[in-house]
């Protein structure tokens, strides 16, 4: 019979160092390399893309979900505050929101902004609910800019009216 023996913990290591180290040099697999071309981030310096990076939102490009990188409280409230301090206040949510509109104007992008969040998670957060709103979902529920938002979405509401 032929005994078992069981590996130090230095051999342990040792052996996940060797696998890991292979895998890295493998080539990624046609069909890993292409989602990677689809999860491009949105790469724009309008003050819309810029305050949601700021207050945790990565937009994603094509048929990627946008991406939420903290609490969905936690990005309205630092939102709403970067807002409701900026230097121009009133006038930032014009900007804001007609960075929205030009962001919208492209379908796919549209379409992402209606669909939930990816939520990008750690272990602690984990706990917590998993349900993710959308873009627009979150916006709308910041008050300052709610009736913009609804204006907004209204004008966009018809090009789809026709639509087979």
């Amino acid at each position: 019979m032929v005994s078992k023996r069981r590996l130090s913990k230095s051999e342990d290591k040792e052996s996940l160092k060797e696998d890991a180290s292979k895998t890295r040099n493998q080539p990624l697999p046609k069909k890993t390399k292409k989602s990677h071309v689809l999860n491009e981030v949105e790469e724009n310096d309008s003050i819309f893309v810029n305050l949601l990076k700021t207050s945790g939102i990565i937009l994603k490009t094509r048929e990627s979900q946008n991406q939420l990188a903290v609490d969905q409280i936690a990005f309205q409230k630092k939102l709403f505050q970067i807002l409701r301090r900026h230097p121009s206040y009133p006038k930032i949510i014009e900007e804001f929101v007609s960075g929205l509109e030009s962001y919208i104007e492209d379908e796919d992008s549209f379409r992402n902004c209606l669909l939930s969040c990816e939520r990008l998670q750690d272990e602690e957060a984990s706990m917590g609910a998993s349900y993710s709103k959308s873009l627009i979902k979150l916006l709308l529920g910041i008050d300052i800019l709610q009736p913009a938002i609804i204006k907004t979405l209204f004008e966009k509401l018809p090009e789809y009216f026709f639509d087979k």
